[in-house]
């Protein structure tokens, strides 16, 4: 932009310069033809035309010059201008013409423009009045100091003077465009900004380190029945005014945002809830993450939370027809179940081979379909949280052993050892360990884990061992239960612990299931604070892997 300016202006310039070169041209020829003085031919006159005509073929190059360097073409348009002031002051009376002093005016606005060449002027003005009292009046330099040189010091006083304003005011320039393009990014930003909360379809609110509002978007303002411009400023709590499922206020007993805060992680909650503008509670879904400046502080904290009550809505409906249905089949099933049993006992009936084996599969399909039922019961309870622990202290070997004990024949008739394999040395990280090797949690439930790991594995192991093996650490108890089967690819392994997921293979497609055993196994274990993972490599066996936290005593 300040490019375009300077060479419209050089520009300008140009065409006044070109137009001061055709009029010496043209009052040279006219006093030329129309007189007959010889005065007009003399050296000075001579070079004044020089200087003309040279002008005149210059300006078509400097159009040129113009386009690429404005500045350069700026230079030499002022270095006409100056050749042209030297002959004037050369006409009026050289240093002493009352030309002169306008020095002074040239050196102090071109000291805003450029230090540069506000120096170059002063020092043609001075190298020009020592030319002219030197060569041309032959002074001697007493003479030239005691006469001309009140006129320097003016000159040089003068240019110090302006070079400290032009810098202040050149600075001031740049600081007020520095400022203004800063102010311009941040009003461009802060547009960008609102133009993508208004966007976006969750609701965002922000506080402060009080916990002040600091930002609320539009879809906020829908659910909340707030307006921003109302809310912002005011306590959190008086605009949200959080409660749980039992009612029971969230900002005031256990407020997200604090949680943030005092473990710099982010929380997640479902389980909130407002009071809506229809008179009915709105429950809502949240995002809690901390504000931190460049340094890491933290200076408040952002949440982006959705109206999920339809959701929460169809969850319940859900649940209860799964509860329902579950409830309701169990009672046929079971007593298909003992029929099929009774009709199968010697001594109550007299069946043929054929008729037995039909019986067999319907009897172990009435049982699968138990456990199914079995299964989507205790996930509904899971996913609605309805599960109640009873958390104690127990010895995870001994629990390991007794169920293979209850596995260990199961095993046997497919050819399997089933064996517990102790740890060689108690020790962490190279100490004994001192305290002892007791787990809490729920001993029921941690026997569901090891039960559902060791049926899995006898089902998918054939003519192998299968190994339940503990160590420990500070913190955990872990424990691997191995196996020598078919293995799991790859590809499989990262949805194992998802519902309804089975690995897509020829030993699965036989041996069948619900898939939901393993999904059910790691709710139980993050229940507890633990962790779930395999590993695995098709054809060459598992390896399923738990974590239980220890007793502290």
């Amino acid at each position: 932009m300040e490019r375009d300016k300077v060479a419209k202006f050089s520009q300008y310039l140009s065409y006044v310069v070109l137009l001061i070169n055709v009029s010496v041209l043209v009052t040279f020829l006219v006093l030329a033809i129309f007189t007959q003085s010889e005065s007009i031919f003399n050296n000075f006159a001579r070079t004044i035309v020089s200087v003309s005509i040279l002008g005149v073929i210059i300006f078509f190059f400097s159009l040129k010059v113009n386009k690429s360097e404005p500045k350069s073409n700026l230079l030499l348009q002022f270095s006409f201008l100056f050749a042209y002031f030297f002959s004037l002051l050369q006409l009026t009376g050289g240093t002493n013409s009352p030309l002169f002093p306008l020095f002074y005016v040239f050196v102090t606005i071109s000291a805003f423009y450029s230090i540069m060449v506000s120096s170059i002027l002063v020092a043609i003005a001075l190298m020009y009045e020592l030319f002219i009292e030197v060569y041309a009046k032959n002074q001697s330099l007493h003479s030239i100091l005691v006469l001309d040189g009140p006129n320097a010091l003016t000159l040089i006083s003068i240019f110090l003077f302006s070079s400290w304003l032009g810098y202040k005011y050149r600075k001031g320039i740049v600081e007020r465009s520095t400022m203004e393009s800063y102010t311009k990014n941040v009003s461009a930003d802060k547009s960008k900004d609102r133009a993508i909360l208004s966007n976006i379809a969750d609701a965002i609110y922000a506080v402060n380190l009080k916990r002040e509002l600091i930002l609320f978007n539009e879809r906020a303002e829908e659910i909340t029945n707030w307006k921003s411009g109302d809310a912002v400023g005011l306590p959190c709590k008086k605009v949200m005014n959080l409660k749980n499922e039992q009612s029971i206020s969230i900002c005031e007993k256990d407020c997200p945002v604090l949680a943030v805060w005092n473990t710099g992680e982010n929380v997640t909650r479902d389980d909130m809830c407002i009071f809506g503008k229809n008179k009915k509670d709105i429950r809502l879904e949240g995002s809690y993450a901390p504000i931190k400046e460049m340094d890491g502080k933290v200076t408040g904290a952002i949440c982006v939370f959705r109206d999920i009550t339809k959701k929460k809505e169809v969850e319940r409906m859900r649940s209860e027809f799964v509860s329902t249905a579950s409830h309701e089949l169990r009672t046929p099933i079971t007593a298909m179940s003992g029929y099929i049993e009774l009709v199968m006992n010697n001594n109550v009936c007299k069946i043929d081979d054929k008729a037995r084996e039909y019986l067999t599969k319907a009897f172990n399909t009435a049982g699968a379909m138990s456990v199914l039922i079995k299964n989507l019961l205790v996930v509904t309870k899971i996913e609605d949280r309805k599960i109640e622990y009873d958390i104690i202290n127990f010895p995870l070997k001994g629990l390991a052993e007794e169920v293979i004990e209850v596995f260990k024949n199961r095993a046997a008739k497919e050819n399997i050892e089933l064996k517990f394999l102790a740890s060689p040395n108690l020790t962490i990280k190279g100490r004994a360990i001192g305290r002892s090797l007791d787990v809490r949690a729920d001993k029921e439930q941690i026997r569901e884990v090891l039960n559902n790991l060791v049926e899995n594995a006898i089902k998918f192991t054939q003519n192998g061992s299968i190994t339940i093996s503990i160590d420990y650490d500070d913190d955990f108890a872990k424990v691997c239960v191995a196996d020598t089967g078919v293995g799991i690819p790859e590809d499989g392994q990262k949805h194992l612990f998802e519902k309804f997921y089975q690995v897509d293979n020829s030993a699965t497609r036989a041996v069948g299931g619900t898939g939901l055993g393993l999904y059910i196994t790691r709710s139980i274990v993050e229940a507890f604070g633990g962790r779930i993972w395999v590993e695995s490599a098709e054809g060459e066996g598992s390896k399923f892997y738990f974590t239980v936290p220890r007793s502290l005593d």
